[in-house]
C-alpha cells in the first residue's frame, strides 16, 4: 500500500527511534526530534492511521506506537538506504584481508569476526563445498621446533594448509624432497583420485623420511575431507545478550541453540541464494525459533560456487547498517577470491 510524503516521515521517524531506544515512541517525541513542521495532534493522527493500516502497534493503552513486522518491511523496501562502511571500518577491513591472503579459514573467520563488531549482531559466513580439479604442489615449511607447515596448491589457486611434525633433526633441504617427490608423484592428478596407495612411491624412494611422508598423507587426507563438507563460521553470539528483547530465558536459549550450531544455522537461512542482501523480518523466517530475529545475507561467489554471508539480530535491526555491511563486505570477498584463490 502506498503512504503519502507525511506518512512515510513519520513512519521512518518512529522506525529510527524504536531501533535506538526500544521503547514505544509518542506524537511528541517525533515532532520534538525530527522537527516534522506539524502539531504533535497531527502527527497523533496519523499514527493512528498506520496503526489501523497494520504498520505499528500500540503495547500499551497509554504507551506510543512501535513498528510491527510489516512496518519494518515497508521502510526496508520503500524507504530505506543502505549505510555504507565508514573510512575506519572500511580500513579495518582492509587490514583483516590483507593479514590472511592465502589462508582462506583464518580469512573467513576473522570476516564472520568484522562483520558482528561493525554491526553488533551475531554474524555468520558459510563456505561452500568446494569441487577441485587438480593438485598442483606441495610445499613443506618449518615453522617450530619439531612442527612444519604444509602447504597444498591446486590448479584453481587455492591453498589448504595443515601443521604436521616433523623430527626436530631434519633439515629444509630435507622436507623439500619430500615436498618434490609429493608434487611430482601427484602433479595434474585429479585431487579426488588419490589414494593412500599411491604413496607407496615416495615411501620406496624416501624410507628414511617416512614419518614426514604419513603425517603428510594423514594432513592431506584431512583436508579433502573438509573440502567436501560446507563450513560454517559463527561469531557475535553474545551481542544477542545485549538486546532487551531477548532477556527472557526460554527465548534466548531456543536462539542460541540455532546459533551455536552448524546444522541449525544452515537449516534457517534459504538453500538458493542470490548476488542481492535479501532481508528476511522475523516471521518470514521459516523456522519458528527465530520468528521473533531477522536474517539479513547475501550470496558470494567461491571457486564457481555460491558461499553465504549474513548477519543475524532482532526484529528492532538497523538494518540500513546491517545491509550496507553485508553488501560491502560481500564485494570484497568475493573479488579476493577472484583475485588470490
Amino acid at each position: 500500500m502506498t503512504l503519502d510524503e507525511r506518512k512515510r516521515k513519520i513512519l521512518e521517524s518512529i522506525i529510527k527511534d524504536y531501533v535506538e531506544t526500544a521503547e514505544p515512541v509518542g506524537s511528541r517525541a517525533v515532532v520534538k526530534k525530527h522537527d516534522l513542521k506539524v502539531s504533535a495532534a497531527t502527527v497523533r493522527n496519523e499514527m493512528a492511521d498506520l496503526e489501523e493500516m497494520g504498520y505499528l502497534e500500540q503495547p500499551h493503552t497509554s504507551a506510543g506506537r512501535i513498528p510491527s513486522q510489516m512496518g519494518f518491511r515497508y521502510y526496508v523496501d520503500c524507504l530505506m538506504e543502505k549505510e555504507n562502511l565508514d573510512e575506519q571500518e572500511f580500513e579495518s577491513l582492509q587490514n583483516v584481508l590483507r593479514e590472511n591472503l592465502q589462508e582462506r579459514d583464518n580469512l573467513i573467520e576473522d570476516i564472520a569476526h568484522f562483520l558482528s563488531q561493525v554491526t553488533n549482531y551475531a554474524s555468520f559466513v558459510i563456505l561452500p563445498t568446494v569441487k577441485f580439479n587438480e593438485f598442483k604442489n606441495l610445499q613443506i615449511i618449518p615453522v617450530e621446533k619439531g612442527k612444519a607447515l604444509l602447504l597444498v596448491v591446486t590448479d584453481m589457486g587455492m591453498i589448504m594448509h595443515r601443521k604436521i611434525g616433523i623430527p626436530e633433526s631434519m633439515e629444509v633441504e630435507e622436507l623439500q624432497a619430500v615436498a618434490r617427490a609429493f608434487t611430482q608423484i601427484f602433479g595434474s592428478k585429479k585431487l579426488d583420485k588419490i589414494r593412500r596407495g599411491d604413496l607407496q612411491q615416495i615411501r620406496d624412494a624416501l624410507k628414511q623420511r617416512r614419518n614426514v611422508i604419513d603425517n603428510a598423507l594423514e594432513a592431506i587426507d584431512n583436508l579433502l575431507k573438509n573440502s567436501k563438507n560446507e563450513k560454517v563460521m559463527i561469531s557475535g553470539t553474545l551481542n544477542i545478550l545485549n538486546e532487551p528483547e531477548f532477556k527472557d530465558l526460554d527465548k534466548l536459549k531456543r536462539i542460541l541453540t540455532v546459533l551455536d550450531e552448524d546444522g541449525p544455522l544452515k537449516n534457517i537461512i534459504p538453500e538458493l541464494v542470490g548476488d542481492n542482501v535479501d532481508i528476511r523480518i522475523g516471521r518470514e523466517n521459516q523456522n519458528e525459533d527465530i520468528n521473533e530475529m531477522s536474517l539479513v545475507f547475501a550470496g558470494y561467489k567461491s571457486f564457481g560456487e555460491m558461499g553465504k554471508i549474513g548477519v543475524i539480530g532482532p526484529v528492532r535491526m538497523e538494518y540500513w547498517k546491517a545491509a550496507g555491511t553485508v553488501e560491502s563486505v560481500r564485494d570484497f570477498l568475493e573479488e579476493l577470491f577472484k583475485q588470490r584463490f
